[in-house]
């Protein structure tokens, strides 16, 4: 039977697009890796983050924390995401993010500010900051369960098709039919790009410019540490770059860096982290979460982040292909924002409003920056404008 919906893409956002869909639609998820959340989804510090840089992060995110807070009956996985609170603090800049703190509080979120941050979270101890916010709702979830918690709500109207590569798109004139892919074709009425750092290639052939580019970071884990604790608050010090998570006993620990990094055709995207790399975060560590600069590394890796360049997802139908939808470009975000993506694009698809969300903001066809800010060293002060033309395969 011909489905009515394909998902390229199980991460997050295909997941989510799937399940929201599910109860209306016949619908084939298709990924080139052997398992669900295999690349980007798999790779993250697991962070519900609402207090973001741009608007619409902050709608997907304060969205997506709600229904973890409250998933409903279709959920069984009470264990995925749990409340920690945290501290996001500035160091250098005493003026960024204060937009962000007064929309949240405006959304009805818990911001105050901290004047006691190294009580409330004693790996700040010693850290030079100027400002600090407490947020004591933010959570924490772990990716490989809210991947396995969607799965068991998909039912029997979507059909997974794992370890199997989308090779092209199928198209009839202008519009979208299908895939093409390493098992044969797939066709359908409509084909929702949820591909992440593969998306771009996906539609290149097509004539269509939609400059979503895979930057790469790198996630440390720690051995056990004595100021690790189950109730300690994740921290982040949001204008240099840097921030802990408790991780077990030990610590997730990241420096923000960004590099521009094409992934290879089939699947896996999990990289190496290199000597100066690891050197270069944990110098940073020992700088601002002086308390942690004994923590020792016993795990690195790095994944990829897509974005577009003005770091909003693309969601919804593309204005210049018919039956192409999008639920790609979530960036570092997927795990705080994927599950409201993919709500928002299914309610598109179903016709129904989304009054939290701007479909024109994230509309896959809008203007995008020939030039864009990235950060290799993960602060604010030596961004580095690339051009964006020049970076495209």
């Amino acid at each position: 039977m011909t489905p009515d919906v394909v998902i390229v893409g199980a991460g997050l956002a295909g997941l989510s697009l799937a399940w929201h869909l599910a109860p209306h639609s016949r619908v084939v998820v298709v990924d080139q890796a052997p398992t669900a959340g295999a690349e980007a989804t798999s790779h993250n510090a697991g962070l519900i983050r609402r207090m973001g840089e741009d608007p619409v992060e902050r709608a997907l995110a304060v969205r997506t924390a709600a229904w973890m807070a409250d998933p409903g009956p279709r959920w069984s996985r009470s264990e995925a995401s749990h409340p920690t609170g945290a501290v996001m603090g500035l160091a250098i800049d005493g003026h960024h993010l204060h937009d962000a703190a007064a929309h949240l509080r405006a959304r009805g979120v818990a911001v105050s500010v901290e004047e006691a941050p190294v009580e409330r979270a004693p790996a700040l101890a010693g850290s030079p900051l100027v400002h600090a916010w407490w947020l004591p709702d933010e959570r924490t979830a772990d990716p490989a369960t809210l991947v396995a918690g969607l799965l068991e709500g998909l039912g029997d109207s979507v059909t997974l098709r794992l370890g199997v590569r989308v090779t092209g798109l199928r198209t009839v004139g202008s519009q979208v039919c299908g895939v093409d892919t390493t098992e044969g074709p797939i066709d359908a009425a409509r084909v929702a790009i949820a591909a992440g750092a593969w998306a771009q290639s996906l539609v290149a052939p097509l004539g269509l410019a939609r400059p979503l580019i895979p930057l790469r970071r790198a996630l440390i884990r720690t051995a056990p540490h004595a100021l690790s604790r189950p109730d300690h608050p994740w921290v982040w010090i949001d204008d240099v770059g840097v921030y802990a998570r408790p991780d077990g006993d030990g610590w997730l620990l990241c420096g923000c860096d960004e590099s521009v990094d094409w992934p290879m055709p089939g699947p896996g995207s999990r990289g190496a982290v290199s000597g100066a790399l690891e050197a270069a975060v944990m110098d940073k560590v020992r700088r601002y979460l002086p308390s942690l600069a004994d923590a020792r590394p016993v795990a690195r890796w790095t994944g990829l982040r897509t974005f577009a360049p003005d770091r909003r997802p693309l969601l919804g139908a593309d204005p210049d292909a018919s039956g192409l939808w999008w639920a790609a470009g979530l960036g570092g975000f997927g795990v705080t924002g994927g599950y409201a993506a993919g709500e928002a694009v299914a309610h598109w698809m179903l016709e129904r409003d989304v009054p939290w969300l701007s479909a024109r903001a994230v509309s896959p066809g809008r203007p995008h920056l020939r030039r864009w800010s990235i950060r290799p060293h993960g602060d604010l002060g030596t961004a580095t404008l690339i051009d964006v033309a020049q970076q495209l395969p």
